[in-house]
Parts: structure tokens; C-alpha cells; sequence
């Protein structure tokens, strides 16, 4: 009898291990998707992007920041730039992605090559609410290309995400054209 519930012990031992195993496995493989996704990523250097007849230079609000109660009080927000490819068939080429504080002057180039948005890709880009130098009139310049003019042009606009207390908030801001050609 004792060598018995010794066995169902052992069993049930091994069964809870397997299962503990099995489970990190598959966590594992969870964040390797997640890996390869930020790693599917399409980065060329210049003499692989095709002849772009089409480019566009896109203007998004981003506010970094806000007033509140007065000048001098602000709520720090995280901004997040959305690029969305609508098209169904057509890459899109980003050339630039800069970010800009109130003032006009470049904080950083958020891609180093030029990025390949395949249909229906979409590209995030994240600025902290840590990053205070933005201000309220901060901005994104989006210059992109295609090979023939967008019959489904994209969507690109910033999310602006922030918090006061217990209260949350978060509001978009869409693009404008600047150029095209």
C-alpha cells in the first residue's frame, strides 16, 4: 500500500512538471513570434528601394505635453505615431520619420533606412511620456514614396495618451499634407 501511494505521488509529480514545462514552452514560442514580428521589420538601403514617382510629406501633431491650470503646469503624455498602409496591393517606402519640438528643431530620425510597409503593414513609433523636451507643439514630419501615385493613400496620424489622477485620456491627431510630388 505505501509503495502504491508512493507511485501516485511520483506521478502526479512528473505530470505537474510536464505540464510546468509544456506551459513555458509555449510562453517561449509567445515571445519569439513577438521577436520575429519587430524583426519582419523592413529596413533597404538605398539601391534596393525601387524608382519612387510618387512622394508625399506628411505634418502630425504630437502632443508631447499640455497645459494644465496654468503656463507653467504640464501633464507629460505618450505619443504614439501610426503609419498605416490602406493599400491592398502597393509598398510603401518611408524615407524620413523626424520628430520635432515646439520650436522646429529636429529631436531625432526615428528610422536610419529607409522602411518598406508591404499592404496593410503598419509601423508605431513611441515617445515616452519621459521625454519632456517635445512640448505642446511637437510634431512628426512622414516623408514617403510608391511607385505610382496611391489610389488608397494612408493613414498616418499620432495618439496622444495621458493621465491625470485617476482620470485617463487619449486623443488622436491626423496628418497634413506639406508636399507632394
Amino acid at each position: 500500500m505505501i509503495n502504491l501511494k508512493k507511485m501516485v505521488y511520483l506521478i502526479w509529480g512528473f505530470l505537474i512538471i510536464g505540464l510546468c514545462f509544456v506551459s513555458c514552452n509555449n510562453l517561449s514560442r509567445l515571445d519569439n513570434k513577438e521577436i520575429q514580428k519587430t524583426l519582419n521589420h523592413i529596413e533597404l538601403e538605398d539601391e534596393y528601394v525601387p524608382e519612387l514617382s510618387f512622394n508625399e510629406h506628411r505634418y502630425v501633431p504630437a502632443y508631447s505635453n499640455l497645459y494644465y491650470k496654468s503656463e507653467s503646469t504640464f501633464i507629460y503624455c505618450t505619443v504614439v505615431l501610426s503609419i498605416r498602409n490602406t493599400s491592398l496591393t502597393e509598398d510603401l517606402y518611408l524615407n524620413n520619420v523626424d520628430y520635432y519640438d515646439s520650436y522646429g528643431i529636429m529631436l531625432s530620425s526615428l528610422i536610419k533606412k529607409k522602411n518598406k510597409l508591404r499592404p496593410l503593414e503598419t509601423r508605431e513609433f513611441i515617445i515616452d511620456f519621459k521625454e519632456q523636451k517635445g512640448g505642446s507643439g511637437a510634431n512628426f514630419i512622414v516623408s514617403y514614396g510608391t511607385r505610382e501615385e496611391l489610389k488608397d493613400l494612408p493613414i498616418i496620424e499620432s495618439i496622444t495618451i495621458g493621465h491625470h489622477g485617476n482620470n485617463g485620456f487619449t486623443f488622436t491627431s491626423n496628418s497634413q499634407v506639406i508636399q507632394s510630388q
